[in-house]
């Protein structure tokens, strides 16, 4: 009888522990609404529906669980490997999960795209994206920046051009519409956004005579709803600022990441990257490249732009997603969308119309007769927050042709006759990574590098386009002229432009015959929150942590090593009532000078 009970008893327990732990392994997983605007800006709190949090893109947190007094106790709650995805030299993974109701989403350079468990890291689902191994039109790495979410859909945008909708519930594929093809260089890095039923999202491939555009396609079906070509066609507005040939066919102003929208106007706001080819065009200004655009995102029809750089020949478009907040500047509360530049200025303007609310004066700069420059450029009122000359030393006296190379600074031209080094380089300044926006100190806080680059440019590049083939008109210095990165994270005070304080990373040495030295630039962007804090990862010289500093004043306050260099911005969300924060240490970003690259989610709490 005794051994009846125990075995009963047994039973009972084992099946009482198996129903819990399925219980726990098993959280269900809850459809997104069709969001509504007030959800869509609102800041992130519990859930980050968005790349950026809110679709301001503030990349801002309001929990306080996680602050100041405590941040010094934060521990790894979980981690995950995403099954190898995008540790190829190849790939540069740069993504942000997503969190809704205790679910993370998250993506990979290969495009795979995984469900999990965001309290345990116990995996739900895994979507494989089956793309061709074999795309060789990918400027900088194979990378994808996020995902979009909303009507019980997960939206990824591939490298091969297709946009996909997946089932939140299993990562089943439930549609997919070609967006462009890769073999004519286009791919897609950028984050989809959805809004109203909409979801928006651009192409890539400036580097490859590709023409920019933005599409919407209706969330539920995948039809295409509208298409704006940030080149404009002749006749359209803009086109009079290409030369009356075919170079707008081949423009650039592709779109590297997600828009940022305003909810009560539903202007969106994007920022185009650089003309192709860099250098060797015909004279105007080339709208819209290197420009902030602003759409109506449910039609895609054109409200206003500005642009950042006029006939940009330094690879100075502006990666940085806008960012969208309300800013007290000269007194008056001010409706602002700024964007952090590769000039190593942070551009502010009125989001309702495009006006600078930071003042921004149109100043002559050098001029170059072989390339067309522009006679003025607009330059921010306030301070830089990255190197604009070249420091001494930094270029031998001549180039890979022989010749003396022109050191300068900032719009130094380049030409087809020698090599012209200046700074900021090509690689910035402040390149893709996210800002971070924080209302509590009205801060941006900007991730970013201090770089040089040598250019000489190709006699008549126009005349070697091919469709799919690179598309640069340049000359890198090669092995004696190259860049040297080093990099900071910099509290930009929005009220007037000025550093309220910066953390700067130390980078390797420069060494000759070395193109390209990747030691301290800022990588992964930041994240703000109302705890007080600012999070980032550190760059790969450094160590592979992630750091937390004081939002107001920079000091270091907590650190934790991960298993590789963080690429990719952290977040935060909260599930069953604690507050976690979450980043993917997924290498570093350059193919140029290749690291050790990562696919583990790290993942912190307080005890």
């Amino acid at each position: 009888m005794r051994m009846a009970r125990r075995v009963v008893f047994g039973v009972v327990v084992c099946a009482w522990f198996a129903f819990t732990s399925a219980a726990l392994a098993a959280r269900p997983v809850t459809s997104a609404p069709a969001w509504t605007p007030a959800e869509q800006s609102a800041l992130a709190e519990r859930d980050w529906i968005s790349v950026g949090g809110d679709i301001g893109q503030k990349h801002y947190s309001a929990l306080t669980q996680i602050n100041k007094g405590n941040v010094s106790q934060l521990r790894q709650a979980w981690k995950t490997n995403l099954d190898g995805s995008g540790t190829a030299s190849k790939y540069n993974d740069e993504a942000t999960p997503l969190v809704y109701a205790g679910i993370m989403y998250i993506t990979t350079g290969n495009n795979d795209v995984f469900a999990y468990d965001a309290a345990t890291g116990e995996r739900i689902w895994k979507h494989s994206s089956n793309i061709p191994q074999n795309i060789n039109t990918i400027c900088c790495g194979w990378d994808a920046r996020g995902l979009g979410l909303g009507e019980g859909l997960v939206f990824a945008a591939q490298l091969d051009g297709k946009l996909v909708a997946l089932s939140q519930q299993t990562g089943d594929l439930v549609w997919a519409a070609s967006n462009a093809r890769w073999q004519d260089g286009y791919t897609m890095t950028m984050a989809p956004q959805y809004y109203k039923g909409l979801v928006i999202v651009g192409v890539s491939g400036s580097e490859y005579g590709a023409r920019g555009s933005m599409t919407a396609y209706n969330a539920k079906t995948g039809q295409r709803v509208w298409r704006f070509f940030t080149v404009p066609t002749p006749g359209e507005i803009g086109a009079g600022t290409w030369p009356a040939n075919s170079e707008w066919q081949v423009g650039g102003a592709t779109i590297w990441n997600a828009p940022s929208i305003d909810t009560q106007t539903d202007i969106m706001t994007i920022t185009t990257a650089n003309a192709d080819p860099w250098a060797g065009r015909g004279a105007g200004d080339n709208l819209f490249t290197a420009s902030i655009v602003a759409l109506n995102a449910l039609t895609g029809e054109y409200q206003w732009h500005f642009q950042q750089v006029h006939h940009d020949i330094w690879d100075y478009d502006c990666p940085s997603p806008t960012v969208m907040f309300d800013q007290v500047i000269n007194g008056k509360m001010t409706p602002v969308v700024a964007e952090p530049c590769k000039t190593g200025w942070v551009y502010a303007v009125n989001r309702r119309d495009g006006n600078p609310v930071l003042q921004i004066d149109e100043k002559p700069v050098p001029q170059n007769a072989f390339n067309n420059t522009a006679g003025t450029q607009p330059i921010p009122v306030g301070d830089a927050f990255a190197e604009q000359c070249v420091q001494p030393g930094r270029f031998p006296a001549t180039g890979a042709d022989n010749n003396p190379i022109i050191v300068g600074c900032i719009w130094t031209p380049h030409d087809d006759k020698q090599f012209a080094a200046f700074a900021p380089g090509a690689g910035g300044g402040a390149n893709w990574h996210p800002s971070s926006y924080s209302p509590q100190t009205g801060y941006l806080y900007v991730c970013s590098g201090n770089s040089a680059t040598a250019l000489k440019t190709i006699p008549n590049p126009l005349a070697t386009y091919v469709g799919g083939r690179t598309f640069t008109g340049v000359q890198f210095g090669g092995g004696t002229a190259g860049y040297v990165i080093h990099g900071q994270l910099t509290a930009m005070n929005m009220s007037n432009n000025r550093i309220a304080w910066n953390q700067r990373f130390e980078g390797a040495a420069a060494q000759p015959n070395v193109q390209v030295l990747i030691g301290g630039s800022c990588q992964g962007g930041s994240l703000a929150t109302a705890g007080g804090l600012v999070f980032n990862p550190t760059p790969a010289s450094v160590g592979k942590f992630i750091r937390a500093y004081d939002a107001s004043s920079g000091a270091i306050l907590w650190q934790s090593t991960m298993e590789s260099a963080g690429n990719c911005p952290p977040m935060s969300y909260e599930v069953d009532g604690k507050q976690y924060v979450a980043v993917y240490a997924c290498g570093r970003s350059t193919t140029l000078n290749p690291a050790v690259k990562g696919d583990v989610v790290h993942v912190y709490s307080l005890p």
